[in-house]
């Protein structure tokens, strides 16, 4: 069966309202945004917090933190594409873990995080000592000395 009742063109539908068509002649008159500022701010700010964008040499990395931001990400991705300079290619990367902004968050967080990444793990003194036993009976001496570094950052 035919349908008879077809969507009509906007433009016309704009056209015959006059309120409408004002308003539409007002809009395309005014400049595009400037696209001078953040990229992100296209997208939802839910989302826009993480993602995190890498300019690579032939193209942007979007780095987001699982694969269910990647997803709602790629629902974006043609807007986002386009906020872009020079709109090259956007490649979503999953990195596995939160990527902190410099601007966002204490800075107290932000100088623990970095000295828990110089540091590496840390130890209660219970499982330091463990791992030390465990380093002085071992007999392959490149396994006792990783072990006795590993038991050396014992929580102060």
């Amino acid at each position: 069966m035919a349908n008879t009742n077809r969507p009509q063109n906007l433009g016309a539908l704009l056209k015959r309202h006059p309120r409408l068509g004002r308003l539409a002649a007002n809009a395309r008159a005014q400049p595009a945004p400037s696209q001078g500022g953040d990229p992100r701010t296209c997208l939802p700010p839910a989302l826009r917090d993480r993602v995190m964008l890498v300019e690579e040499s032939q193209r942007w990395l979007a780095l987001v933190e699982n694969s269910a931001t990647a997803q709602l990400l790629r629902f974006h991705l043609p807007r986002l594409q386009r906020a872009l300079p020079g709109a090259a290619s956007v490649k979503i990367v999953v990195t596995g873990r939160r990527q902190l902004d410099s601007g966002s968050g204490s800075s107290a967080h932000s100088t623990d995080e970095g000295k828990y990444r110089a540091m590496g793990p840390v130890l209660d003194a219970e499982s330091a000592a463990h791992i030390a036993r465990a380093a002085r009976d071992m007999d392959d001496p490149g396994l006792s000395e990783a072990l006795a570094r590993l038991a050396s950052r014992v929580k102060k």
